[in-house]
């Protein structure tokens, strides 16, 4: 008896299917973040006032045209559908094919790198709450959106960052050497980008003390 190579592993067009209707959360994530900072502050990027409306409204649209054209444009097409099935193989731990696996490595340990980033989304609502006007209309449900949507923020964060790690531990498919990091890549690690956030500040409040 002959034993012959396996069959590869059918995709899972409905989770495809899933996953590709996702990018239409980034908008949705726009929005439902930035319209409640608005109410509670009046305020958006740096901006106010109807100019900080409109950045905002844009930003959405933007976020949104990508996937809403991706059917019409075949290179947003495939980049959509490669994005479609890493995001399946991620989540269930099965092997994208030799086309999609370096790419998966790379962008899991990116993930990994960036674990840091889920403890400080708990502050950013907080730092709206302190920042609020709360004796403009639609304050006290404003602020529950806020809370609530940072909520889900961080636990999205926290299960991208888990199945990262597992897929970095145990990597579907043949076994095989990842790439080294790039040079940009170690940045990515909390103490060195903190770093730079820190003297970023740093420089910010000591230009606004000189000038003010």
């Amino acid at each position: 008896m002959t034993v012959g190579h396996p069959l590869p592993v059918r995709p899972d067009v409905d989770a495809e299917q899933r996953a590709r209707r996702s990018a239409f959360l980034l908008p949705a994530l726009v929005l439902g973040l930035g319209v409640p900072r608005m109410v509670l502050t009046g305020e958006y990027a740096g901006l106010h006032g109807d100019l900080a409306w409109t950045v905002l409204v844009a930003v959405a649209v933007l976020t949104a045209a990508v996937p809403l054209l991706a059917p019409l444009v075949p290179a947003l097409e495939r980049r959509a559908a490669d994005t479609a099935r890493l995001h399946v193989a991620l989540h269930t731990h099965t092997d994208p094919g030799p086309r999609l696996r370096e790419r998966l490595d790379l962008a899991a340990r990116r993930v990994v790198r960036l674990h840091w980033v889920g403890r400080f989304v708990p502050v950013l609502p907080l730092v709206l709450l302190l920042q609020a006007d709360w004796d403009r209309p639609g304050a006290v449900p404003a602020a529950v959106a806020v809370v609530g949507g940072y909520a889900v923020l961080r636990s999205w964060h926290q299960r991208q960052t888990l199945a990262a790690a597992r897929w970095v531990a145990e990597p579907p498919g043949p076994l095989r050497e990842v790439p080294p990091p790039s040079w940009w890549e170690p940045w990515l690690g909390g103490r060195r980008l903190l770093g730079l956030v820190a003297l970023y500040t740093l420089a910010v409040a000591v230009g606004v003390l000189t000038t003010g």
